[in-house]
């Protein structure tokens, strides 16, 4: 399975359009929020394509949109979450404890717009970054995760580049 991971694109999906068009075998599209409306325009662009998508702290009048999420896929569960509610700018222990308490292989969140890979073994944490405005000296970027029933092997893409970080489970 092949999911590409978007978060923060706050009203600009030129990039991710582009993106999304150009990749090859994507099965799930997941949205970490800021804006989770982004999402839904993606969606109705790439209706071939099934997205995932929680709200992040820029989004209003969420309606029924959660905050967070466990999905499951090839036997791996991956929580979403936009991150606000885990002061994921200060540093990622509130994480660990939820990937701790809920049991989950990956998490995925944004907010930082900073891309970011950790694996500490019982779970890999994953921040895609900004596909529109990054925070730090890097580009634009997104990610890629491959995921089968022994493996979850993410990638940090720049836009119109390939592989910033890499780790593997």
């Amino acid at each position: 399975m092949k999911i590409l991971v978007f978060s923060d694109t706050h009203g600009e999906t030129d990039r991710a359009e582009d993106v999304i068009r150009n990749s090859n075998g994507i099965d799930l599209v997941i949205h970490l929020g800021d804006y989770f409306r982004d999402a839904q325009k993606l969606s109705n662009m790439f209706p071939q394509i099934p997205f995932e998508y929680v709200y992040g702290n820029s989004d209003f009048m969420i309606g029924s949109v959660a905050a967070e999420k466990i999905l499951e896929y090839c036997g791996k569960r991956i929580l979403i979450t936009h991150g606000h509610r885990y002061s994921v700018n200060w540093d990622y222990s509130k994480l660990y404890k939820k990937a701790e308490d809920t049991k989950v292989d990956m998490i995925l969140f944004g907010h930082t717009h900073i891309a970011h890979i950790e694996d500490r073994g019982s779970c890999i944490l994953l921040n895609p970054g900004s596909i529109s405005d990054p925070r730090d000296d890097s580009r634009e970027s997104y990610a890629i995760i491959t995921l089968d029933e022994n493996n979850i092997q993410p990638v940090i893409c720049t836009y119109k580049r390939f592989m910033v970080k890499t780790a593997a489970k």
